[in-house]
């Protein structure tokens, strides 16, 4: 190999070297010899700097309205998104925002910064190919070839700019992929890895997976090293619902140029204008101070990102941004508010673009298929709480697991096909502790018998913790059946062709390799949630005079009836929990019908005589409500 020689380059003496010496080494010369471009540039050492400094220093935008040299004024939400991407924790960013938000352009420079400052192989998620090939020839080829930081990187030969593969001369290849093939994400590894529109992919890949999965698949190799970019606006699919089970959720708020309070703007605080002329406004949230556009872009720039989840996590893997139109400066309240109109008298298309395109979720129908009146309809005034009924079969002891604490209910069943339900005791605790002492009491009905839980059914999986994010309750639920055998731990299971089966499990749940032995093992009982939530819904059509009725005691109150009313049936038959609605008593509910599928409850028949006999009637401890001969 020839290599170009620099003539006599003088080097000054280093200052460690001892006088005595100085005057042998002085004029001595030394000649370098110069190395090719593509080894000089594998040999450079990547400049520490944050992915948004990078952007203002080196990022030239080459389309849109804000051609040129990369400014933070004209997006300066995405800083922080930028800068997170860059931490050295981080190996996941989740962006959720509207139409226009600069999703791309973020992810553009995240992109850039790694090339330059992290390098490894790049793959590029677009929707189709031929979305694929537009953000190849679009957006990546301009962005390399107008950043001058970055257009050193390109070796010139035509074969290394192709549609399927960018080659850098420094070792980085640049994969644009789209998702409708698996064979456009397979063979190459990747340490970063863009996608671009998620909500546009198509649920499944082929045969094989949905796209997401495919793609992280590509970071295999680099464990611990690798970053994934993930952008959209919401349309039913996965941005939304990735971007809030982050461990940490931010979101955007603004703060108020009159009273300096940050406040997350809604439509509640639109105030229309008096005339047509008139442009609309915004009242304060917090003062009442009346905003215009001009006030309005002040509060934008003057706002913040605001923790929503997980601010307690230190140093998160994967972190979630929602940003709305309303923090959006490109956008105008008057298109803002003319969307609400349209949204608030309009029909799904109307109220789909307003979830999807301003307040950036996932639009769902509202939709119920129960009343709250109609569950508080079932209560009995004269069945006091905590009091059993006569000639009961069992009592059943019902947990719905929670991040932190347990939902219960405690049913009284009857006997025969009918399965007459009184739910008798409901509440929350906070610990297994309490749970245990609830299935150790003694329930007594009118006639003084006591009465103890048969058997007691809870949730295994639960909420996770926020401290260990990827890993929830389960092993914590098998200790404790374990430890209670009263307990048995339920799963539900959408689909399923028995309405319910038994597993034995020997193992605890684990994020290690090494599995750790349950002694002795539990069951564990997975149920068609499904088929016993049609089943719980029917039984709530039926009056408390009915036969095969669920009857309430008299402290049931509307937050229970609203939890019950909570979940709807929708076209495919699939069981729908709108967002933000709590449902923890109509699960326990569903777990309820399977239990007493599984202790075989209908097949029992009454007794022709009373089994009581005079030990088991005791004089029961006052207890609040309980009144005797209550029926």
């Amino acid at each position: 190999m020839q290599t170009a020689i620099i003539p006599q380059t003088r080097i000054p003496i280093p200052p460690f070297v001892p006088a005595a010496r100085r005057p042998a080494l002085s004029g001595r010369t030394v000649r370098i010899p110069r190395l090719p471009q593509n080894l000089r540039s594998r040999m450079r050492t990547s400049q520490k700097i944050k992915v948004s400094d990078w952007a203002e220093k080196y990022r030239i935008v080459t389309d849109g309205a804000h051609e040129g040299p990369w400014r933070h004024d004209y997006a300066p939400h995405t800083v922080k998104i930028m800068d997170t991407f860059g931490l050295p924790h981080v190996r996941e960013v989740w962006f959720c925002g509207v139409e226009q938000s600069g999703k791309t352009n973020t992810m553009l420079n995240c992109l850039g910064w790694c090339v330059d400052c992290d390098p490894g192989n790049i793959f590029y998620l677009m929707p189709t190919e031929e979305t694929a090939a537009k953000i190849t020839g679009g957006k990546l080829k301009p962005l390399l070839a107008k950043t001058l930081q970055l257009s050193r990187y390109l070796s010139g030969r035509n074969d290394d700019a192709t549609l399927s593969r960018i080659k850098l001369n420094h070792g980085v290849s640049i994969f644009p992929a789209h998702a409708n093939s698996a064979a456009a994400m397979a063979t190459w590894a990747a340490k970063h890895c863009f996608g671009d529109e998620v909500d546009k992919y198509p649920l499944m890949t082929g045969q094989e997976a949905d796209p997401i999965t495919l793609i992280k698949k590509r970071n295999r190799t680099y464990k611990g090293r690798y970053k994934r970019f993930f952008a959209s606006t919401p349309a039913g699919r996965f941005i939304h619902r990735k971007t809030m089970e982050c461990p940490q959720v931010w979101e955007m708020h603004v703060r108020c140029p009159h009273c300096g309070e940050l406040i997350r703007m809604d439509a509640d605080h639109l105030v229309s204008p008096d005339s047509a002329a008139a442009s609309p406004g915004y009242a304060c949230n917090s003062c009442g101070a009346l905003w215009d556009d001009l006030a309005r872009e002040q509060a934008i720039r003057s706002g913040r990102w605001v923790c929503i989840k997980g601010a307690g996590i230190v140093r998160p893997s994967k972190v979630g941004f929602h940003h709305r139109a309303w923090e959006c400066l490109d956008i105008s309240l008057a298109e803002i508010a003319a969307a609400w109109l349209a949204a608030k008298s309009g029909g799904v298309a109307e109220k789909t673009a307003w979830a999807n395109g301003y307040e950036a979720v996932d639009y769902e129908a509202v939709q119920q298929d129960r009343q709250e009146d109609q569950i508080l309809g079932l209560i009995d005034p004269s069945m006091p709480r905590e009091a059993v009924p006569r000639d009961i079969c069992c009592l059943i002891l019902l947990a719905d697991t929670q991040q932190t604490g347990f939902f219960y209910q405690v049913w009284a069943c009857g006997w025969g096909r009918d399965l007459d339900i009184w739910m008798i005791d409901h509440g929350y605790v906070l610990d297994f502790g309490h749970l245990a002492d609830i299935a150790a009491r003694s329930w007594y009905d009118p006639d003084n018998l006591e009465h103890r839980a048969a058997a007691a059914f809870i949730d295994s999986g639960g909420g996770t913790n926020p401290h260990n994010p990827k890993h929830s309750r389960t092993a914590e639920v098998y200790e404790f059946c374990r430890r209670n055998p009263l307990f048995k731990p339920l799963k539900g299971r959408r689909e399923q062709t028995q309405p319910w089966n038994a597993t034995r499990i020997d193992y605890y749940p684990s994020r290690s390799k090494t599995k750790i032995p349950i002694p002795g093992g539990i069951t564990l009982y997975t149920l068609n949630v499904t088929l016993y939530k049609g089943e719980l819904a029917r039984k709530l059509m039926v009056g408390p005079a009915g036969p095969g009725s669920l009857r309430l005691h008299a402290g049931a109150d509307e937050d229970y009836a609203r939890q019950m009313c909570a979940e709807y049936q929708d076209d495919r038959g699939w069981w729908i929990c709108p967002r933000n609605k709590a449902n923890h008593h109509w699960d326990i509910g569903v777990y309820g019908m399977a239990a007493a599928d599984i202790m075989g409850i209908r097949n029992r028949r009454k007794p022709a005589k009373s089994d009581a006999s005079p030990e088991k009637r005791k004089t029961p401890p006052q207890k609040r409500g309980f009144i005797n001969g209550w029926r």
